[in-house]
């Protein structure tokens, strides 16, 4: 099979085509995704899979009627239909990591659905696929599928799909496109990779090591080479699995200030592993006490204090006693404690924050200051997020990390929506180290407050000399869609 063609290439599907797969594509992945969870619980002739079902034909029907037939296929961690790549969105976010989970696990590439595919042949081949995450049935997925008499879906092997053609689709694009690609691929992989860990973790009591340096590699390689898009990416909040992309986060942003820092790259390595891990003991407290809305009771606050020792002991329960192991506990004991010697554990003794575990601590403390919390009207923005950390809290922070925060986040966050001086609105998409104050930006409207025009460039790459801030706007001020716009 060919590789994934380009948006709007030729030999792709036609531009009215491209709309509709695109629109259609992330529908498809999540009644795929729907389909497969209600499978786990429900046999396929009850009411709860049969509903699913129906919906997952009623949108099937609709790409049929215009396509011959449906081909949604995985490639290099992105998911294609008809050739047409399917953006990750924020909202998609664990849907698509689920399936590319579910896609891994049975060794297949894709699906093909055809004309003349029906309920009773996709309830048997919901079962089949089901049955295949067994290691031992997912290499005869296509012969038991022929046996059962399924000829309208075909499960393509992921060997038939070549990555490769994705790799030169990027290569060909121009380099600040290219990078963020890249750093979109980055990013999905090490939630996929963390969901992975976090898993092993709460299987076994302890975290798979040598799995959290793979997921932490890429992420070290892209912000040495300068790639700052990466750290962009931390500013997405919008989606259900806050709990992987909040370890991601601070592991990204923990190697970021690092580098500001000047840390070779075996501590980088470190310390992304470290901020990866910080937050294990979490799985030990209760999820309705995490979740709670309002002031916790006594005992419910004591669980949560609980959680650095908890994390600190499940990591001492890896084999071996390495840096990176060691780290890593004090990462997880430590990250709650403040350089003024405020926080918990109170321990009595005299006891120093390491110096990974204050760089951690400030990563876990911005991305949760800008967390979505049932109990605020909003979240906080990442820009009050940062004018809240240098502001009075800042005596928690050891300065030198504060002041590599800033290096790595620049003044003005990813995800912040500005008006400048010539009257260009614009949100930041990801920092500028060379310049805090002039971010690379994506100009949402110009002075006047129309569209850029055409030449005009939509991004700022970064802003240029010649702008500057006038004014943050907040959330109330405009209507850009700020988490999409950063995640496309």
């Amino acid at each position: 099979m060919s590789g994934p063609e380009r948006e709007g290439a030729p030999g792709g599907a036609g531009s009215g085509d491209t709309q509709l797969l695109a629109e259609l594509g992330g529908a498809l992945i999540t009644r795929v995704v729907a389909l497969m969870r209600t499978a786990r619980t429900y046999d396929v002739s009850n009411m709860a899979f049969q509903r699913q079902l129906n919906e997952f034909m009623t949108l099937l029907r609709r790409l049929l009627d215009e396509e011959e037939e449906v081909t949604l296929v995985a490639v290099a961690d992105y998911f294609y239909l008809n050739g047409v790549r399917v953006k990750a969105s924020t909202s998609l976010m664990g849907p698509y990591q689920s399936l590319l989970g579910d896609f891994q696990r049975r060794q297949t590439g894709g699906l093909r659905f055809m004309q003349g595919v029906g309920e009773p042949e996709l309830e048997r081949f919901f079962q089949i696929f089901l049955a295949a995450e067994d290691p031992a049935l997912a290499p005869k997925l296509p012969e038991t599928m022929d046996e059962a008499a399924v000829q309208n879906i075909v499960p393509l092997p992921a060997a038939q799909l070549d990555a490769e053609d994705l790799v030169r689709e990027l290569d060909e694009l121009p380099k600040p496109q290219a990078e963020r690609a890249r750093a979109r691929q980055v990013f999905w992989r090490a939630m996929v990779g963390t969901r992975r860990v976090v898993l092993r973790a709460r299987q076994t009591g302890r975290p798979d090591l040598r799995h959290a340096k793979r997921v932490v590699q890429p992420i070290v390689d892209t912000v040495m080479k300068n790639e700052y898009t990466l750290v962009g990416l931390t500013a997405l909040k919008d989606h259900d699995e806050y709990t992987y992309a909040h370890c991601v986060n601070v592991s990204v942003l923990s190697v970021g200030m690092g580098q500001a820092l000047g840390l070779p790259r075996q501590t980088l390595a470190d310390l992304g592993v470290a901020g990866l891990l910080h937050d294990l003991g979490k799985m030990r407290v209760s999820g309705d006490v995490l979740r709670k809305p309002g002031a916790l009771t006594a005992d419910e606050w004591l669980q949560v204090r609980r959680h650095p020792l908890e994390g600190a002991k499940m990591v001492s329960r890896m084999p071996g006693l390495s840096q990176v192991t060691i780290d890593s506990m004090r990462a997880c004991l430590e990250h709650h404690m403040n350089y003024n010697r405020t926080g918990y554990p109170d321990l009595s003794t005299d006891w120093g924050q390491a110096t990974l575990s204050r760089i951690v601590a400030m990563a876990d403390c911005f991305d949760a200051i800008t967390a979505h919390r049932a109990y605020y009207k909003r979240p906080h923005t990442a820009f009050e997020g940062l004018q809240a950390l240098m502001g009075p809290n800042r005596v928690s922070f050891d300065p030198a990390v504060l002041w590599a925060l800033v290096k790595t986040v620049g003044l003005y966050p990813a995800g912040t929506v500005m008006q400048t001086t010539s009257g260009h609105l614009v949100l930041a998409m990801s920092p500028n180290p060379a310049d805090v104050t002039r971010p690379t930006c994506r100009v949402l409207l110009g002075p006047g407050g129309a569209p850029p025009g055409e030449g005009e460039g939509e991004f700022w790459e970064p802003m240029p000399a010649t702008e500057s801030v006038r004014r943050v706007l907040p959330p109330e001020e405009h209507r850009a869609d700020t988490e999409q716009l950063l995640a496309a």
